[in-house]
């Protein structure tokens, strides 16, 4: 597990102490907004999100185990007219775990939240556009992700991927790292694409795609996700 990053299981897992799980929790946010100021998005970003849907889903089989298992009626909610029964009888572990998801959920949106809007913020300052025309089959080609007079250059191909747990295929980006370029009269983007053709016969036409960026983000963490989605977005809509 990559630092700073929180177990799936760390509200589940011994020991079942209230103070010791928001002592973790918040480390771990401390943690995520470090790497947020830094820019780093990701896997950090998804990681919240990952979390919210968690607690999310083991506080509402809860509540189902609730109403089916049911106790004595004791009355009747007037606002929705629904019955009113008796509380299950709970171990201490079960109201320890109550009491971390009520105290984890809103903490873990806030962060998520602020991540989601430093990613539209900085999803604005990146620009790309597509290197001479599109081929009519965009899903292999090349991407350029420049910062400052430097060029990376790498292969990418939309696969469709068997979902887990479900019998519906996505679309994902692979992408594998190929060469670095330095931007200059005599190294265009349309000579870089021409050796690219060159390099893969197999490919006469490949869609290249550049992103330029008027700020420094952290390739790995930030930008490369960003582009995959971008390039996601634009190709997905014709495949």
């Amino acid at each position: 597990m990559a630092p700073g990053m929180l177990p799936t299981d760390w509200a589940f897992r011994p020991a079942f102490d209230l103070e010791l799980k928001q002592y973790t929790l918040l480390h771990y946010l401390q943690c995520v907004e470090g790497r947020f100021a830094e820019r780093r998005l990701y896997p950090h970003l998804a990681e919240l999100g990952s979390h919210i849907h968690e607690l999310e889903r083991v506080r509402e089989e809860k509540e189902r185990l609730a109403r089916e298992l049911g106790t004595e009626l004791i009355g009747f909610d007037r606002r929705t007219g629904s019955g009113v029964h008796l509380p299950l009888p709970s171990d201490e572990w079960l109201c320890v775990l109550d009491e971390v998801i009520g105290w984890a959920i809103p903490g873990l949106k806030e962060a998520h939240g602020r991540g989601m809007e430093l990613l539209a913020a900085i999803a604005e300052r990146i620009r790309f556009e597509p290197i001479g025309l599109l081929p009519l089959d965009a899903t292999a080609g090349w991407l350029m992700l420049r910062d400052g007079s430097d060029a990376r250059v790498y292969a990418y191909e939309l696969r469709r991927i068997q979902a887990p747990r479900t019998e519906r295929a996505e679309l994902q980006v692979r992408t594998r790292y190929t060469t670095t370029c330095t931007i200059s009269l005599s190294c265009t983007y349309q000579t870089i694409k021409a050796g690219l053709v060159r390099s893969r016969p197999d490919l006469p036409n490949p869609a290249v795609f550049v992103f330029e960026s008027d700020m420094s983000l952290p390739v790995v963490e930030t930008f490369m996700p960003l582009a995959k989605q971008l390039v996601y977005e634009q190709v997905s809509r014709s495949a």
